[in-house]
């Protein structure tokens, strides 16, 4: 018989009776007023409100600082453009002159009058540069080394100077404000 108990199945509306059973008999009764059931009912709603109020107030704020990231992102670009924008046409302009000094290269007879334009468009070119907040370093032979500021290409004995003293400027440096955009490149005398 006992095979018989094992080999039937059990009622599976039986089983959740016999479960539900066992979990109220685990749980202590609390006797309520209506009063107080009703405040406690109160208190779940306010409850689940608010849970639903900052949620969304999450949500919200989370999407503010994604739409935030993605306007930035947008500005950053475009203001790197625009700057880009704005120190290339300085070149540009710069190449059209010369490709036109190119163009109309002079006969020998003229060539001071093309040396001279092409020494004005250099200037031009300068001067645009130096619109931008951009200034030439002066260093002059004698000048002491600073590595901060000059890049040494060679170091050489030389009579005129000491160790230490440039020599001469092969390259010119150039800076903003105190930021070094390229060093100026010299000759070293050891």
């Amino acid at each position: 018989m006992s095979k018989e108990k094992q080999e039937q199945p059990k009622d599976p509306e039986k089983e959740k009776e016999e479960a539900e059973g066992e979990a109220v008999e685990s749980q202590p009764i609390i006797g309520l007023t209506f009063d107080e059931y009703d405040a406690m009912e109160k208190e779940v709603e306010t409850l689940r409100k608010e849970i639903v109020d900052q949620t969304d107030q999450h949500l919200r704020a989370r999407a503010d600082f994604e739409n935030y990231k993605k306007r930035l992102m947008r500005d950053s670009t475009k203001s790197r453009q625009e700057g880009m924008i704005n120190a290339l046409k300085i070149f540009v302009v710069a190449a059209d002159d010369l490709e036109l000094a190119l163009k109309n290269r002079p006969a020998a007879n003229e060539i001071e009058n093309w040396f001279n334009g092409i020494e004005l468009i250099h200037q031009k070119l300068i001067n645009q540069i130096k619109n931008q907040g951009v200034e030439r370093m002066e260093i002059e032979p004698g000048d002491e080394f600073d590595p901060n500021v000059h890049e040494a290409i060679t170091q050489e004995d030389h009579e005129e100077f000491s160790d230490g003293q440039i020599i001469e400027v092969v390259q010119p440096g150039y800076r903003i404000s105190d930021r070094i955009i390229r060093p100026a490149k010299v000759r070293v005398a050891k």
